[in-house]
């Protein structure tokens, strides 16, 4: 009797004891332990994450930047792989503006050189460098277009890593020369058609072409930059409203109304004028009032000595119903000053351009930050770099 009893209890007790497993097992996949299983997964993931900062600060994991990415040719830009933004070599001042400064830097690891961008941070520009940020990124595909290499951040500042223009800007020329030969004129509008009907077909609006704002790479060919004031998602159906850019170039509806791309192709129309005749057809000083008038009223100024097809073109990019400006109403393309243009091959870049740039001789020991100034040098000071654009 005794035996069974012992038998019986001991089967109950290897019940109980599976049961109670049963259930710790449960409780373990469930977390209701305490937390112990989610606490060590959470120590391991946070090792990962320790791991991988600790890679990219080294470069072991040879990946690029975030915003850095191979061409349409497989070449890759030259920025560096996984640098912060202490690694560049800043040499000197290329230029500054009201949204930033830019400068002429290197890296130990490519020969070429690249301009920095610098811009400080602040709330209100947050969304306006998100954006100037995504449109290079888009526009890295056109040949007349700046390329971005890469966006990195500090604490306190922005920077975008660019290709280097050695060129100088269409502005520089028409200084130096006065006024262009038409077939000069035909060249250069023609290359900064493709890269407008570019931003065009991706919906994005300059708002601030000028020659001031067209540059010449090391070969001659054009570069549109700054596209700070762009932007993008605006169509026809979509217009945005705001008066922005250099006033002597917006167009009238800018100042008027809602407008679209179109406003991109009466600022051509300024520019154009500028390279053929030497001046601006409408009012070119410093008085805001004058500039509003003279481009919501008058009649373009195009002189009488410039060829038919030059003076067609311009008079029809300084339409000012915006639908039937030329580049809207009809392809730029087509018009017949164009005629002598092979697209394609322009498209290409195989197009001879007018003037190849001086390329100047860049050495080291000539461009060193002087010593006196260290203390405006953009990176100096610094406690914290991101090699990423996020935060």
């Amino acid at each position: 009797m005794a035996s069974t009893e012992e038998r019986e209890n001991g089967e109950r007790r290897q019940k109980r004891r599976r049961e109670e497993e049963s259930e710790e097992r449960e409780k373990k996949r469930r977390g209701e332990d305490g937390g112990f299983e989610r606490k060590r997964q959470e120590k391991r993931k946070r090792q990962e994450e320790s791991e991988e900062r600790e890679k990219r600060r080294r470069g072991e994991d040879g990946g690029v930047l975030e915003d850095e990415e191979s061409g349409p040719d497989g070449t890759q830009d030259p920025a560096p792989p996984r640098c912060t933004i202490s690694d560049f070599t800043i040499y000197q001042e290329l230029g500054r503006g009201a949204f930033g400064r830019v400068f002429l830097a290197s890296t130990p690891s490519r020969s070429d050189y690249v301009a920095m961008k610098v811009i400080r941070k602040k709330k209100k520009n947050e969304a306006i460098l998100q954006r100037e940020r995504r449109i290079l990124l888009m526009a890295r595909d056109c040949p007349f277009i700046l390329h971005l290499y890469a966006a990195l951040q500090s604490r306190g500042q922005a920077y975008f890593i660019t290709e280097h223009l050695a060129g100088g800007s269409l502005e520089d020329l028409i200084r130096m020369c006065g006024y262009l030969d038409p077939n000069n004129v035909r060249f250069y509008t023609a290359e900064i058609a493709c890269g407008l009907q570019f931003l065009h077909r991706k919906t994005i609006v300059h708002r601030d072409l000028k020659p001031g704002n067209i540059m010449l790479d090391g070969d001659g060919h054009i570069r549109i930059i700054d596209l700070g004031l762009a932007q993008d998602g605006v169509s026809a159906s979509k217009k945005i409203t705001g008066v922005t850019g250099t006033f002597s170039y917006i167009a009238p509806e800018v100042f008027l109304h809602q407008y679209d791309t179109a406003a991109d192709w009466w600022s051509l129309g300024i520019v154009v004028s500028r390279m053929a005749a030497g001046h601006s057809p409408f009012y070119f000083g410093p008085v805001y009032k004058m500039a509003y008038k003279s481009i919501t009223r008058d009649q373009p100024n195009i002189p009488s000595w410039l060829n038919n097809d030059l003076h067609l073109l311009i008079t029809e990019l300084l339409c000012k119903d915006p639908e039937k400006r030329l580049g809207v109403s009809k392809n730029i393309r087509d018009h017949p000053f164009f005629i002598t243009i092979d697209w394609e091959e322009l498209e290409q870049r195989r197009a001879q351009p007018p003037f190849i740039p001086f390329k100047a001789v860049l050495r080291n020991e000539h461009l060193q930050w002087p010593e006196e100034t260290t203390s405006h040098h953009p990176v100096a000071g610094f406690s914290f770099t991101a090699s990423s654009w996020a935060r």
